[in-house]
């Protein structure tokens, strides 16, 4: 049972209009036949029997359906016959046909041309009357088709809706790769500060350790235990990192600017000549402004060890009234380069001016002299609203990311 209830919605499924007009004609046929009407008035009756069978075409071509079946049902009238339809039972059906045709005129068609199909279905509704004007019949085809307008707005409005809710989930789907991309390219850089400037200190090291290593013990005991503590650092922000990563909120905050002062102690202890100067309070900034600072001093210390080897380096932190501007100048190279001169990727300035523009901040470097360089930026003590609101944003697009 259920099997043959099944098959018979599959077979109905879309020709419920072909199946009304079945329906309809079988009834109106039956009728007519029963009443002598089909044989009497022969004409009259075809006429009202395709009227009627024209309902399963009303889906397809209204407009057709609303001409045509208004020249129909003026037949009985043109050949002196609508006596003979009207005083039967089949005029029940015609008012049924008339209604979904002028329902499928304002459901399927734009109004206008809407109207042509609909003046035509009236005319012919009225000349069945014999009493001329009827308000009944006005109601059977404007009525409804008032009604098949509003419901063919709402359907677009719902198309509508719908295709600007798949643009949204299509939006949303690129935002979320996007953010991806971002944080591997955030977790990159972190990565390049963090791993680029513990193994210059150790490739320092490690030389001073080798040539140090037969004459002067102690020193290149020092050496090594410098390396040992730069693996160290390596190690905790490398850990800090893959905290954040796994946690839904921001790491933990940092010591402040003060941090600068370990980086420059063990630059110092990796015999390099480092010079840090703070000018001003300097503590007062925010956890994204203070992080770029200390990534910017700690890429510019590590360029330096790479291409201008020996050369001394003068870090400058000056806070001032709504920005702390940092500036790290070194002079020209002492020793011949090393190997480190052509490591890594050669994004090191490109990172640190997106670092300081993600604060709201300015950045520039350059030449300073024969073989210098200088690295300065401006950051805010506060970011800005729009960059505050965009980082909330995005952290919580990267946080929906990796529930997903």
């Amino acid at each position: 049972m259920r099997d043959l209830t099944a098959r018979l919605r599959q077979l109905c499924r879309g020709r419920a209009g072909e199946i009304a007009a079945a329906v309809l004609v079988a009834i109106a046929a039956g009728i007519l036949g029963t009443s002598g009407l089909l044989v009497a008035a022969l004409p009259a009756s075809l006429s009202m029997l395709v009227f009627l069978g024209l309902v399963g075409a009303r889906r397809r071509h209204p407009i057709f359906v609303g001409v045509v079946g208004g020249a129909l049902l003026a037949v009985p009238t043109v050949i002196d016959d609508s006596t003979a339809i009207n005083s039967s039972a089949v005029a029940l059906p015609g008012l049924v046909a008339v209604f979904l045709i002028a329902y499928s005129l304002g459901a399927r068609c734009r109004w206008g041309p809407s109207l042509i199909g609909l003046l035509c279905l009236t005319i012919g509704v009225n000349t069945t009357s014999d009493t001329g004007f009827n308000p009944l019949f006005e109601m059977v085809t404007i009525a409804p088709w008032l009604a098949g307008l509003v419901v063919s707005s709402r359907r677009r409005l719902g198309a509508a809706l719908e295709a600007r809710a798949l643009e949204l989930e299509e939006e949303r789907e690129i935002f979320a790769v996007a953010s991806v991309r971002y944080e591997r390219a955030r977790i990159a850089r972190e990565l390049h500060d963090i791993v680029a400037h513990c193994i210059s200190l150790v490739v320092v090291q490690a030389g001073a350790g080798e040539r140090l290593v037969q004459s002067n013990v102690a020193e290149a005991a020092k050496a090594f235990a410098s390396i040992a503590e730069a693996a160290r650092e390596a190690e905790g922000e490398i850990d800090r990192l893959i905290e954040f990563l796994g946690s839904s909120g921001e790491p933990g905050p940092r010591t402040g600017l003060r941090i600068v002062d370990d980086l420059v102690r063990r630059a110092r202890a990796s015999g390099l000549t480092v010079s840090c100067n703070f000018v001003g309070e300097c503590e007062d900034l925010c956890e994204d402004s203070a992080d770029a600072a200390l990534r910017l001093v700690q890429e510019a210390v590590t360029n330096a060890m790479k291409h201008a080897p020996g050369a001394p380096i003068d870090i400058t932190v000056q806070g001032n009234m709504g920005a702390v501007s940092v500036e790290v100048v070194n002079g020209p190279a002492r020793f011949a380069p090393s190997a480190l001169a052509g490591a890594g990727g050669g994004h090191g300035l490109a990172g640190m001016r997106e670092r300081v523009a993600r604060c709201g901040g300015t950045f520039r470097a350059g030449p300073t002299g024969p073989g210098g360089w200088r690295v300065t930026a401006a950051l805010p003590r506060r970011l800005p609203p729009t960059t505050a609101l965009n980082e909330a944003s995005g952290a919580r697009s990267w946080a929906r990311v990796r529930e997903a």
